[in-house]
């Protein structure tokens, strides 16, 4: 151990000291840190030193922002895990927030993936800072403040639609859009309207969710719909719509602005 503990020391000197540079890598030494759950902080790198920051996961129950304090600043991590399409973050006050694509800390500024303003989340921020997410996921949120939250404290509490539990399995293939042309469940919308989902989303639209595929017997026509955000949306039509040109299905469909096909064949991603 103790040889080991002396080759992890050469390292990190050799990498701070040997490289002809003078400033702070943070990226190569955040790779040494271990994964940290959280509980006793965040740490963030990327800002020219690492520092601390604060730490809350964020739930319904409406919390106190935790702030740890580096210098004159006072810095937070906020982690919202299995955001759904509709999830909203509430901020007690304005907040200047960075929302990143991560499960977890430690935050690397330099290298962490920027969630997308406008594809994954949409954002206002008067009087008080509101995430509405548009995309199934997991963030972190890094905020700073020169206030002491003490007297100019801040609280955060998700509504909207639920957050989901999911497993690490299930996250990464949220995360990396893997499942974008596979089968994920599909919503009953009643009166000859059905939907197969594949893609991103993880919950109905509307209808009542169930876990196997649309019937197909006496199909009347489908209609696909493809989103970035989302992946495919495939209505399934039978009885009481009708087929045909100007048929109620088409119809349907032209208001979803999908691609429409008369008949029995079902279309597919």
């Amino acid at each position: 151990m103790r040889l080991v503990f002396l080759l992890v020391v050469s390292l990190i000197f050799s990498t701070l000291f040997c490289s002809g540079k003078t400033a702070n890598n943070d990226a190569t030494t955040s790779l040494l840190l271990a994964k940290e759950s959280g509980e006793n902080g965040c740490t963030v790198a990327g800002l020219g030193t690492q520092i601390k920051a604060g730490y809350t996961g964020i739930t319904t129950t409406a919390k106190t922002v935790s702030f740890s304090l580096s210098g004159d600043t006072h810095y937070a991590v906020l982690q919202i895990a299995g955001a759904q399409i509709a999830t909203r973050v509430v901020l007690s006050r304005y907040a200047k927030v960075a929302i990143y694509v991560s499960s977890s800390c430690p935050l690397d500024l330099s290298s962490a993936v920027l969630a997308k303003e406008g594809t994954e989340y949409t954002k206002v921020d008067s009087p008080a800072t509101i995430i509405n997410f548009t995309k199934s996921g997991s963030y972190l949120i890094y905020l700073y403040q020169k206030e002491d939250p003490t007297t100019n404290p801040l609280t955060v509490l998700t509504d909207g639609t639920p957050v989901q539990a999911i497993s690490d399995s299930d996250l990464t293939d949220i995360l990396n859009g893997g499942s974008t042309k596979t089968f994920k469940f599909a919503c009953n919308l009643g009166s000859g309207v059905c939907q197969n989902y594949y893609g991103f989303l993880t919950s109905c639209l509307s209808g009542t969710k169930q876990t196997s595929k649309c019937t197909e017997t006496s199909a009347v026509g489908s209609c696909k719909v493809t989103q970035s955000s989302v992946g495919f949306i495939i209505s399934v039509y039978t009885a009481p719509l009708t087929g045909g040109g100007g048929g109620t299905a088409a119809a349907n469909c032209t208001g979803l602005s999908g691609t429409y096909v008369d008949g029995a064949t079902i279309q597919t991603p």
